[in-house]
């Protein structure tokens, strides 16, 4: 069996881009491709289909000339209703989430974190912070944190179908997919990530996505 049997991929695409400031996220161009189009690229030799989450008002444009193995389904008015949507659309028994604010997300990345929640249940890609970092909520004390001691986590998360139906509880809000599995009793294994593969999310994160881009691009041959 391939590494990538039976596996439903969502991208996730229906955010307003509102930190940004540039409008949706989905429709914003790097390197000659929009950052929908990055997604799904990256993942179209990956599962047998690709569900796609966006804005009830952008169904028509995502829509456009995708192949038989991309749907689009409409989302919701939060990132969890718009991941929901789009998992209640297919029956794969094993489910990889990506997002379009993560540009950066390779085919081989993915297949690692695949084959990560294949053995452990659940599997995230995350960036091991290389200095030292600091925890404080309000004005209470600062926890420190040694380099190496925090991963950031990123984007794609595979998991198990089953185990997230499990995890779901009616009315349990913005938790994250490791909190709703950790509910199943499935523990979120790390797998470590390049510091490139980022997430835009303000002006700051689409200035260096821009810089990677060109540093990351093939060298035309002389």
């Amino acid at each position: 069996m391939s590494a990538a049997a039976g596996i439903d991929a969502i991208v996730l695409a229906a955010g307003r881009g509102e930190r940004l400031g540039l409008g949706p996220k989905a429709w914003l161009t790097l390197g000659g491709r929009t950052l929908l189009e990055r997604a799904i690229e990256t993942l179209r030799d990956l599962p047998a289909r690709v569900f796609v989450g966006v804005a009830p008002e952008d169904l028509s444009r995502a829509r456009g000339p995708r192949d038989a193995g991309t749907v689009v389904v409409p989302g919701g008015a939060t990132h969890r209703e718009t991941m929901l949507a789009a998992f209640r659309a297919g029956d794969a028994p094993l489910v990889l989430v990506h997002d379009v604010a993560h540009p950066f997300v390779t085919r081989a990345l993915a297949l690692e974190v695949v084959a990560a929640a294949r053995t452990g249940g659940a599997a995230v890609a995350a960036v091991r912070a290389t200095s030292t970092a600091y925890h404080q909520v309000g004005d209470a004390p600062a926890s420190r944190f040694d380099a190496g001691a925090i991963w950031t986590v990123r984007r794609p998360f595979a998991f198990h179908r089953a185990d997230l139906v499990r995890g779901l509880e009616p009315g349990s809000g913005r938790e994250g997919l490791s909190v709703i599995l950790a509910r199943a009793g499935i523990r979120t294994a790390l797998v470590s990530s390049p510091a490139w593969n980022i997430k835009i999310t303000t002006a700051d994160d689409w200035a260096l996505a821009q810089a990677i881009d060109q540093e990351l691009r093939p060298t035309a041959p002389r």
